[in-house]
């Protein structure tokens, strides 16, 4: 009995430290800088507008996961091809689509149920249609440096920072504070 206590906890502590190391590495290695939000659109601008394009006249899709599953109702899903194909080239790890039509295709992400949570990434807002960001705060502002944005309690304040890189497009940094 006490060598079955000893494998599970020594199972545990290994699990916990490596997901914790999981979890320092993609913070420390953290989200992309504003030059390189902006090359990466430009290196696959041709396949952001389709897809995009694509996602606008697809009533039915609400978001597409990284291994290009099309989210219906929030229960099932479909494979589309073309859908995998775009997400993989772009390298976006979530993309979702707003009701009011524009489409976040998040690049890098970190958060947690209990933590605070961080996303940087690119933003299709199709014109007139500049709103809050999907229920989020959105600001329109010139950097994403941490000084330069409001601040909540000595952290940046919890909404959608947006950087205009085309009329339609944009890259964004997304906090949310707990």
């Amino acid at each position: 009995m006490k060598r079955a206590l000893k494998v599970c906890l020594t199972a545990i502590a290994l699990l916990l430290a490596g997901v914790s190391l999981w979890s320092w590495a993609e913070w420390e290695y953290g989200p992309p800088s504003e030059q390189r939000l902006r090359k990466q659109f430009e290196m696959h601008r041709a396949d952001y507008i389709r897809f995009a394009t694509l996602l606008r006249n697809d009533r039915s899709t609400k978001g597409v996961g990284a291994d290009g599953m099309a989210e219906i109702d929030g229960i099932h899903t479909r494979l589309v091809p073309e859908y995998r194909d775009l997400v993989r080239r772009i390298g976006a790890k979530d993309v979702t689509i707003r009701e009011d039509g524009s489409v976040d295709f998040e690049l890098w992400g970190h958060g947690c149920a209990i933590c605070s949570d961080y996303y940087r990434g690119v933003l299709y807002i199709p014109k007139g249609h500049m709103t809050d960001g999907g229920g989020h705060r959105l600001h329109v502002v010139d950097s994403f440096d941490s000084d330069k944005l409001p601040q909540e309690r000595g952290l940046v304040a919890s909404g959608l920072y947006v950087i205009a890189i085309e009329p339609e497009w944009f890259i964004y940094r997304y906090e949310y504070q707990e």
